[in-house]
């Protein structure tokens, strides 16, 4: 698929380069290796300025108000420049709560996270998932709010957060609710990851949270609501996975290009060559297949079995591409001063976030289940009912 931009995506693409080229790249990733919490702070705040986190929020909340295909735009620049932050996590989080219906007090909280100086990290699962892949998340009516009982695994970034947001269910269903990192009840166990950055438990016991400021969706809303920032997340990381293997193979030919081998550049030679195209098939099939779900995501009309599908492919294709180059730079690309490791150690860690390549095929094999056995069942005459609303349009 060819990828033709409008002007202000076009703009977008190019503001996102230059930040990159300012504050990105592999010197300021190996910085970031030799310090907590792995990324840059100052550089969060910087990107925040840009609107990158306030990309997706509606415009009666401080937001631009454009889609995930922008967003994308800009994190394959990210991933590009090997930047670290939580870029997608944090814009699908700030685009929930600016559509959260029951957003009435979280003013102050969407101000700080569009700043960049607060953390609000998703905790959030995917609410359709077959049920033992789930890991419920139990909130009780309490008083003016819900005390929270349940474990998370894996939450990037759970070390470095303010806050959470979570969705938990109650028994009438989902919410979606705003936990600060403070909260009693609340622990985090973190481990580093090959990357430099972190990945978290977060276990609430009882914690208690008074609903009027910081709840962002209620059972009407929540599900949906949820769904549609696990999804979001998802196309946000494999955009960034897609810049990775896009620069990880622009070191790799400029390389076969500059490094001889019996009198000739090692380019020359067809092994190679059939290498670096194969490589390169598998970066344009992961562009076309995650730009056409994304346009389908801003047009309402997304399928969260594609959705599935993009992650899969991106997390097989990048640590593909990543070893491909490594084994194209021979000995030297096996050394930690040399560039080519430092794009293997972030697939490494974008290919398993949110769910590595064999959770999400058994994901899209599940909702391709369900279709087919909604497809066979017997057609009966019923009542015209209104469409229901896509979880990917605007509330």
């Amino acid at each position: 698929m060819e990828l033709v931009l409008k002007e202000e995506q076009r703009l977008l693409q190019d503001s996102a380069k230059k930040l990159v080229q300012q504050f990105g790249g592999t010197s300021s990733y190996r910085d970031s290796l030799k310090k907590e919490p792995g990324f840059d702070k100052k550089r969060l705040k910087e990107i925040a300025k840009a609107g990158w986190l306030s990309l997706m929020v509606p415009e009666r909340k401080g937001g631009i108000g454009l889609g995930i295909t922008e967003l994308a735009l800009t994190l394959e620049q990210a991933g590009r420049g090997l930047i670290t932050e939580p870029i997608a996590a944090l814009a699908s989080t700030a685009r929930a709560i600016g559509f959260g219906q029951a957003a009435t007090g979280t003013a102050e909280t969407m101000k700080s996270l569009l700043s960049g100086s607060k953390l609000i990290v998703p905790v959030v699962q995917d609410p359709s998932a077959p049920e033992l892949k789930r890991e419920k998340i139990f909130a009780e009516h309490y008083h003016y709010g819900y005390q929270l009982t349940g474990t998370r695994n894996a939450v990037p970034y759970a070390k470095e957060a303010d806050s959470f947001l979570v969705d938990a269910n109650t028994s009438d269903g989902t919410i979606i609710i705003i936990v600060p990192r403070e909260t009693f009840g609340v622990d985090v166990e973190s481990v580093n990851t090959v990357d430099g950055t972190t990945h978290g438990k977060v276990t609430f016991s009882e914690a208690t949270i008074m609903a009027d400021d910081r709840l962002v969706a209620t059972v009407k809303q929540g599900e949906s609501l949820a769904a549609d920032v696990y999804d979001r997340i998802l196309l946000g990381v494999s955009a960034e996975i897609l810049g990775v293997m896009e620069q990880a193979l622009y070191l790799a030919v400029g390389y076969l290009q500059t490094r001889e081998q019996f009198g000739r550049p090692i380019g020359s030679f067809q092994a190679l060559q059939h290498r670096a195209v194969n490589d390169h098939i598998q970066i344009e099939l992961l562009r076309s297949l995650l730009f056409q779900v994304c346009f389908a995501v801003d047009k309402g009309n997304g399928n969260r079995e594609m959705v599935a599908a993009v992650k899969a492919r991106a997390s097989d294709a990048v640590l593909s591409v990543t070893k491909s180059v490594i084994q194209m730079h021979g000995a030297i690309g096996f050394t930690d001063e040399y560039d080519a490791g430092l794009f293997l150690r972030r697939a490494m860690t974008l290919s398993s976030q949110y769910g590595n390549s064999s959770f999400h095929q058994q994901r899209y094999a599940h909702y391709n289940r369900i279709e087919e056995e909604n497809r066979n069942k017997p057609v009966k005459k019923r009542k015209k009912r209104k469409r229901k609303k896509s979880i990917f349009a605007s509330p």
